[in-house]
């Protein structure tokens, strides 16, 4: 027989938690057998799995030295994920972590696979805060390889549900930053609606047979060639701001696949986006940013060299630069991503000051109607 007293740390929690903690290969339908028969005892009568234990508690493992020495002996799961993931916030119910460039937010289900929803699971599962045989944890949304920011994930089922029913009827509500090329002078909307194109892998506009988009943007501050953009997006649809940019004219810098090549490419551009030559399914009203122009100097081969990815993002391709910054809860709670590294340091390179970059970090939607 094996016995524990449980210490101040460990006081609080339930039996069957604490069991397999002590137990870490055991699997969890092993401990509930342990449980259901008796072989677990607390303070020397059966214990109950949802019992809380106090500090100075004793439980009874019946079992031999030998098998506790090979079972207690810890189990690295998710052994080939790295454990790098910067949390955002967490409580009992849901966790929000800022995803970086270049990886994945999930991938076929392979548990070594190093994507987000691993990296989140390999989290859980070294708090002891995941129960594979109740609940897995999942996205609750997504973003492109390439984009960063907010995603969110349910820890029970029921918060599961709640976030996947707000992100569909909108009372979940998420707001991005891009660079796109050119100067938006005004707010805006657009509705164009979109389809996706599966044998070329793009999506593109469609006012006939594709399905209803809604993008509004926010010009913060412009360059000379650039302007550093908050979105809001109503719909969810693949690609929905990078199609949208190129639609009005202000494709996002450095997106290859949504480049601007359309020979009427000025036409959609109108008078630097301040109204004029937009599209019927566009529409914008004066603004002149939060922040005003930079005071930046740039020449146009400034920005004709796509940004590469650093760091965890470094596959020596090209990126855009969008991020998801903010969410906002139903219950009025907003949550912030901070830039990763390589957005502000390509923000630098293009000519915007530290001061600029502090302030659009700074800036928020609270306002937004």
């Amino acid at each position: 027989m094996v016995s524990h007293t449980v210490g101040p740390m460990e006081a609080g929690k339930k039996v069957h938690r604490l069991v397999r903690q002590l137990l870490p290969g055991v699997p969890l339908s092993g401990i509930h057998k342990m449980l259901r028969v008796g072989r677990v005892r607390l303070n020397g009568k059966k214990a109950k799995p949802d019992t809380l234990v106090a500090k100075g508690d004793v439980i009874e493992l019946r079992m031999s030295e030998d098998d506790y020495a090979e079972v207690s002996k810890p189990v690295r799961k998710y052994q080939g994920v790295p454990r790098e993931l910067e949390v955002i916030y967490e409580d009992d119910t849901f966790i929000a972590v800022n995803k970086p460039v270049g990886l994945l937010t999930h991938g076929a289900g392979e548990e070594q696979r190093d994507t987000l929803a691993n990296r989140v699971l390999a989290y859980l599962h070294d708090n002891h805060a995941l129960e594979p045989s109740a609940f897995v944890p999942a996205p609750a949304n997504r973003l492109d390889r390439n984009t960063s920011g907010i995603i969110l994930f349910g820890k029970t089922g029921a918060m599961a549900r709640e976030l996947a029913d707000g992100f569909k009827t909108h009372t979940i509500r998420k707001w991005y930053l891009a660079v796109v090329r050119g100067t938006v002078k005004a707010d805006g909307k657009v509705t164009a609606s979109l389809a996706r194109d599966a044998r070329r892998n793009i999506t593109r506009v469609d006012e006939e047979s594709g399905k209803s988009a809604f993008t509004v943007y926010h010009p913060i501050v412009s360059t000379q060639n650039t302007t550093i953009l908050r979105l809001e997006l109503i719909s969810g649809r693949t690609h929905q701001i990078r199609v949208h940019m190129k639609h009005i004219g202000h494709p996002l810098l450095s997106d290859r696949k949504y480049q601007q090549t359309d020979r009427n490419f000025n036409h959609h551009r109108g008078n630097n986006h301040g109204g004029s030559g937009i599209s019927g399914r566009t529409t914008v009203r004066s603004s002149t940013g939060i922040l005003g122009a930079a005071s930046a100097s740039m020449s146009t081969s400034s920005i004709s060299n796509p940004r590469r990815a650093v760091g965890s993002e470094a596959n020596s391709e090209p990126t855009y630069l969008l991020h998801a910054a903010w969410i906002r809860l139903p219950s009025g709670q907003i949550l912030h991503a901070p830039l990763p590294e390589s957005f502000r340091s390509e923000l630098t390179r293009l000519g915007y000051s530290a001061e600029v970059i502090q302030k659009v970090e700074r800036t928020t939607p609270e306002n937004d109607a």
